[in-house]
């Protein structure tokens, strides 16, 4: 994938199986013309049930992937969504297409922190909070509605 590409992907998983499209659209197109991004919402939802009936050889319901999220995979980043610990809920851009194997993230120490430095006491070494991937359904990397990678706070 280019520059000048980015994808489109909607996933869910079947018989515990995870099952995924990925639809290619022009950047420019994407980020100048709002009017189309449902349209090629639907084009990755039916493309991924096209996927699931040949890939089982079952009849499955359209309106079961009607309500998929499906979001923007960008060439050159990603957004990752803390949950747990002290940076619970923040989300931020990664800048990378895949997501990190961890992060650490300074703990913020609050107003006594910050009093101890201004008097010149010896401040100890920077905390840190660290998160890992949080895996969902059959053990898969969990996402949020709008694509974020999920990360759990491990300590």
């Amino acid at each position: 994938m280019g520059p000048n590409q980015l994808n489109l992907r909607c996933q869910t998983v079947i018989d515990g199986e995870l099952s995924y499209v990925l639809v290619p659209v022009d950047r420019m197109l994407w980020e100048t013309d709002e009017h189309s991004h449902e349209a090629l919402r639907m084009i990755a939802r039916k493309g991924l049930h096209r996927r699931a009936i040949e890939r089982t050889g079952r009849d499955l319901l359209v309106a079961d992937f009607d309500v998929l999220p499906v979001w923007v995979e960008y060439p050159d980043q990603c957004e990752v969504e803390c949950v747990g610990g002290p940076h619970d809920g923040q989300q931020m851009t990664w800048n990378s297409a895949e997501p990190p194997l961890a992060i650490d993230l300074p703990v913020d120490e609050g107003i006594a922190g910050l009093l101890a430095a201004v008097e010149g006491e010896p401040t100890s070494t920077l905390r840190k909070a660290t998160y890992v991937p949080l895996m969902g359904d059959g053990g898969f990397f969990s996402r949020t509605q709008d694509g974020a990678w999920r990360y759990r706070f491990q300590g």
